[in-house]
């Protein structure tokens, strides 16, 4: 909460983040098109208007949460790849940083994933939006990459934009696979195994 917020600000502000923290929990679990506002302000614990009131439609709403999810999710990603000594800190650091949002943000991580699959090759600001976050992350990486082939650490037969797309779709895939089988098997040893792959190919030893 800001400092200095007067009484009706305040309960704006506690309003509309249980209202979007509501949505991003619902829309993982029903997903976006099965999610009514009614279920949202339910959810939230709030009356049925509130989140008409407060964002006036779903779309809206989604609009709000790309704002979080920046804040977030999107720009520790990027600070966490810009913070990697070499590509190959930054790619973990990357990994790492997505793997703790797995545990401490779930929802909000999911959200945007699923997201991305559904919308990005459809027409909209929802589109548009998801696209925009994800471009973020990809710019990083592909200056991470592109320096290391700069400074040679890093073969100039390798594409960086592939490249980074390449390590995007591991982190998606391992923040999905984490939430499929949640009670199957550990998180943090999934992480492991994917930071192994991504250092050292398939090969099994080491990993212990």
């Amino acid at each position: 909460m800001k400092k200095g917020m007067n009484k009706k600000e305040l309960s704006r502000e506690l309003s509309t983040s249980r209202l979007t923290a509501a949505a991003f929990e619902l829309f993982v679990v029903r997903g976006y098109h099965a999610t009514s506002l009614e279920a949202i302000s339910s959810k939230a614990g709030l009356t049925k208007g509130a989140v008409y009131f407060y964002f006036g439609s779903k779309e809206n709403l989604i609009l709000h949460m790309f704002e979080a999810l920046e804040e977030n999710i999107v720009i520790p990603l990027v600070q966490a790849v810009q913070e990697g000594d070499g590509y190959e800190d930054s790619i973990i650091r990357y990994i790492h940083r997505g793997a703790n949002f797995g545990a401490e943000r779930p929802h909000e991580l999911l959200f945007m994933i699923k997201l991305a699959i559904e919308f990005t090759h459809q027409e909209g600001p929802i589109s548009i939006g998801i696209k925009t976050l994800y471009d973020k992350v990809y710019a990083a990486l592909e200056e991470a990459l592109n320096k290391a082939q700069e400074q040679g650490s890093l073969s100039q037969e390798i594409e960086p934009r592939a490249f980074a797309s390449m390590i995007v779709a591991v982190h998606d895939g391992m923040m999905l696979e984490w939430h499929l089988r949640a009670t199957e098997i550990s998180g943090p040893r999934l992480v492991k195994y994917v930071r192994h792959m991504l250092l050292h190919g398939i090969k099994g030893s080491g990993m212990d």
